[in-house]
């Protein structure tokens, strides 16, 4: 008879190994570590990890820079602002911030020939969620796809010298309205991983999720190269008698 550990690899190689990655083989552990630990039965680990890849076959797992060691993901940015001081810089991040997020209160520090500014901001997100809606009188209430939307919450640290910028997003958390249960969820980015050891129901809205997060971000950082970078238009303007 296999063991336990090799019924799970058997398995566990015929559903992963095709989309294996760095990131999502904290799936393949997490599920692992379940069945080894017996919270799983060998069909309630076949079960969830066929669920697991029918939904691997139809959306990508999102591509987030998880560190394993410290099980954080933080999102790091590297820009090249060359002919730009970092006086210059440290301005119009907090002249950015003051209109992407209506205040540009924030923690500078400098040493040397570096400074660094650090910002709290929030942006809205979208992603797919399950609602309780009125069919007829016979179905009654069932379980729908819908749109729904949550606030992410973040923490901006930005390095720079002069003609550089390194930016990073820490800390970063969703709140959002459950409809199902019609309560407020607060959680950080953080404890959606694994992924795989959320409610099924929640796997595709989580990544979803998660990719608008990096998406956003993206977004957010083009915006603020971009706002820095037009510094000389926004200064030089001759104003009309």
């Amino acid at each position: 008879m296999k063991s336990t550990r090799t019924i799970a690899f058997l398995l566990l190689i015929s559903l992963w190994m095709p989309v294996r990655s760095q990131t999502l083989s904290i799936e393949y552990d997490s599920m692992m570590n379940k069945y080894l630990s017996k919270e799983l039965s060998q069909i309630e680990f076949r079960d969830l990890s066929f669920a697991w890849r029918h939904l691997m076959d139809s959306i990508a797992y999102p591509p987030v820079p998880y560190d394993t060691i410290s099980r954080k993901v933080e999102y790091e940015f590297v820009h090249s602002l060359e002919g730009i001081s970092r006086e210059t810089i440290v301005n119009r991040i907090s002249e950015w911030a003051a209109i992407s997020f209506g205040s540009a209160d924030g923690l500078v520090t400098r040493q040397g020939n570096t400074s660094r500014l650090i910002l709290s901001g929030s942006m809205e997100l979208f992603f797919p969620d399950l609602f309780m809606v009125y069919k007829n009188a016979w179905r009654g209430y069932v379980k729908t796809e819908q749109q729904n939307s949550s606030i992410c919450f973040f923490t901006l640290v930005f390095t720079m010298k002069d003609g550089k910028m390194k930016s990073q997003v820490k800390n970063l958390s969703y709140e959002y309205t459950d409809f199902l249960s019609n309560r407020t969820i607060s959680r950080t980015l953080n404890s959606c991983f694994p992924i795989s050891s959320n409610e099924q129901d929640e796997w595709k809205a989580i990544i979803t999720l998660v990719k608008e997060t990096s998406r956003g971000l993206e977004d957010l950082m083009d915006a603020v190269v971009a706002y820095i970078a037009d510094y000389e238009n926004d200064y030089n303007i001759v104003l009309a008698p």
